[in-house]
């Protein structure tokens, strides 16, 4: 019985870099930053508002009026801060399992198509936003007349940024680098923890 002396040209599974590692990601990491900070802010309002209501209506029987409306309002703004994040980081749904199991050539080719197809998506839903922005400058929410444009400025911000984060991924895939990125904030702390004995190994 004989053995196979094919090699599959599987690839291994790239981790991310730090965000300072390259020039390109350098020159934006202040506008990640704001993003990221932002998203934590509105989702932070978003959690404390629905307790604030309970709190205001429960204990001192006034409830505030449009908090509910506002929540959403920090809901929707909290997910388009965090789109661009989230597609930094490569924390989208990848697939790496299955895509392991192709050869490298394949992996690339895919990877190119699929950097080049995600810029161009995100570049029309953002210029679409811009349209529908000029659409409902009138327009806005019943309760505390948020204006539509504000909902919609979001969504063109953030589509904006995905569309250059998914344009510096294409740039990075061309080049043969990682495409995703880590935070500096996110990395394990260097020097060991002082843990008890028993929890330690």
């Amino acid at each position: 019985m004989q053995t196979s002396d094919i090699v599959f040209d599987a690839p291994v599974a790239v981790a991310a870099v730090d965000s300072r590692t390259y020039a390109i990601d350098r020159a934006v990491e202040p506008v990640r930053w704001v993003f990221r900070w932002g998203s934590l802010a509105m989702l932070i309002a978003m959690v404390s508002l629905p307790f604030i209501q309970v709190v205001s209506r429960e204990i001192f029987a006034m409830p505030i009026i449009g908090v509910e409306e506002l929540a959403r309002f920090m809901l929707i703004c909290s997910v388009f801060l965090a789109l661009p994040y989230v597609v930094s980081a490569g924390a989208n749904i990848r697939m790496e399992e299955i895509v392991a199991m192709f050869p490298a050539g394949v992996v690339r080719v895919a990877k190119v198509m699929g950097a080049v197809t995600a810029t161009a998506t995100f570049a029309a839903i953002a210029v679409a936003s811009f349209v529908a922005i000029g659409g409902n400058l009138d327009n806005s929410t019943p309760t505390l007349g948020i204006p539509y444009w504000v909902f919609l400025g979001a969504a063109f911000v953030s589509f904006t940024m995905t569309t250059l984060e998914c344009g510096i991924q294409t740039v990075k895939v061309i080049q043969g680098k990682p495409l995703y990125i880590t935070f500096p904030q996110e990395h394990e702390p260097e020097e060991e923890l002082d843990l008890p004995d028993e929890m330690k190994g």
